[in-house]
């Protein structure tokens, strides 16, 4: 019974110990706060500069410089403080999809930092008309406080991502169909001119001179001479005195038609 009440005892103070480290806050030495305060009014005026900027500026100045000039803007900007190559863009780029995802933004909230191992963290909330959202801030902990990123993000309930989802597969089905439809549309359109290649073949030209010399020799060949008496009564004639000669009488020939002999030297 006793060793019973002995564990009994020895888990609850287990749990309130784990309570009490659970809700002990981090103490940060005087430099250390200087620090963060620094890094909090550093990602106030940061968010103030990105928020004057509508899309099409970003567009503009994303294009417009490059990362090391971006860098040179910022430590002009703020005081010679250092910048990370990219890490502008980067915040530029997604404040404005934050932006986009939250319709639109209507306040800002709480600014609150950390020290996270060598980096000093500043998260700022931000209020939008759909949902709301936060941008993080990343300085190195040391006394340049170099600005490392800014990532801004809408806290987008399931619905609205679902939204989000699904316009972006209407987009890729319209695209699809788009695609698709010009190949067939090619494919109709090379079809029809292979089709159409007969219609521009040149026929054959045949001269006057080549028809008159074959209707005359059509006209030569089968022509009926039985009309042409003196032609028949010399043919007989000499039929005569060819069976003459002989012993065979040729009185009973007759000539029906004469027809013209192609004959082949």
């Amino acid at each position: 019974m006793k060793k019973r009440i002995l564990t009994f005892i020895c888990v609850i103070a287990c749990v309130l110990g784990l309570t009490a480290c659970g809700t002990t806050e981090t103490t940060y030495t005087e430099m250390q706060q200087n620090k963060l305060e620094q890094c909090e009014s550093i990602a106030s005026y940061l968010y103030t500069v990105v928020s004057e900027f509508d899309d099409e500026q970003i567009d503009t100045y994303l294009k417009q410089y490059r990362k090391h000039e971006n860098a040179a803007v910022y430590e002009a900007n703020f005081g010679g403080l250092e910048a990370k190559l990219g890490a502008f863009e980067g915040m530029l780029t997604t404040y404005r999809q934050m932006k986009s995802d939250m319709g639109g933004i209507k306040e800002t909230g709480n600014v609150t930092s950390a020290i996270v191992g060598k980096e000093i963290v500043v998260t700022q909330e931000i209020f939008g008309n759909d949902c709301d959202g936060q941008i993080t801030y990343k300085f190195t902990d040391d006394i340049f406080t170099k600005f490392l990123e800014g990532n801004a993000a809408a806290n987008t309930t399931f619905s609205q991502k679902m939204k989000e989802a699904g316009s972006h597969m209407g987009d890729a089905g319209l695209n699809t169909l788009l695609g698709m439809g010009s190949v067939f549309i090619v494919l109709i359109l090379i079809s029809f001119i292979i089709a159409s290649f007969g219609l521009f073949k040149k026929k054959p030209e045949v001269k006057k001179e080549e028809v008159k010399q074959v209707a005359s020799e059509s006209s030569n060949e089968s022509a009926d001479l039985t009309d042409d008496t003196e032609l028949v009564a010399v043919i007989m004639a000499a039929i005569r005195a060819y069976e003459g000669a002989g012993s065979v009488s040729a009185d009973g020939f007759v000539v029906r038609s004469i027809k013209k002999a192609n004959r082949r030297i």
